[in-house]
C-alpha cells in the first residue's frame, strides 16, 4: 500500500472461513490444524498442527536462529574463499605460479565447508533472539 511506506511485518492467526481473507493478505498466515477449516488452511502460509500458540513462538525462535546461522555461514565462506583467491592471485603474481594447486584449493574448500556448516548449523536457538526486533524487509543478507 503506497500510503504506508514503512510497512511492518504482519502475522495473522485464524481457524475459520471468515479469517481466510486476512490469512491470505498477511505476510504470514497461521491456520489451526485441528480446529481450522479447509478454507483457512488453504489461505494460510503455516498450519499449526497442534493448535497451540506456543508453537508460533517456537517457529519464530527457530526461524530467527536459522536466519542468523545462514548469515554467519555466508560471512565465513566469503572470508575464507576471498582469502584463498587473494593468496592464489598474489602468489601467482609474485612467484609466477600459484602457491596452492587446484587439488589443494579444493581440499581447503571442502574442509572449510564441512566444518563451518557443522559448527554453524548445530547452534541452538537462545531466548534472546525473541527480544530483538525483526529485520527490515529490504535488509540484505
Amino acid at each position: 500500500n503506497p500510503s504506508f511506506p514503512m510497512r511492518a511485518q504482519v502475522a495473522v492467526t485464524g481457524d475459520g472461513t471468515n479469517d481466510a481473507p486476512a490469512l491470505k493478505k498477511a505476510d504470514v498466515g497461521f491456520a489451526m490444524g485441528i480446529q481450522g477449516t479447509d478454507v483457512a488452511k488453504n489461505a494460510s502460509d503455516v498450519i499449526i498442527m497442534d493448535d497451540n500458540f506456543v508453537s508460533i513462538v517456537k517457529a519464530v525462535l527457530w526461524g530467527r536462529c536459522v536466519y542468523d546461522n545462514i548469515c554467519k555461514f555466508l560471512q565465513f565462506q566469503l572470508s575464507v574463499n576471498i582469502t584463498a583467491i587473494v593468496v592464489a592471485c598474489v602468489g601467482a603474481g609474485v612467484l609466477t605460479e600459484s602457491p596452492l594447486t587446484a587439488i589443494q584449493m579444493l581440499w581447503v574448500n571442502l574442509i572449510m565447508d564441512s566444518f563451518a556448516s557443522l559448527a554453524l548449523a548445530t547452534e541452538d536457538p537462545h531466548p534472546s533472539l525473541l527480544e530483538r526486533n525483526p529485520y527490515p524487509r529490504d535488509q540484505p543478507l
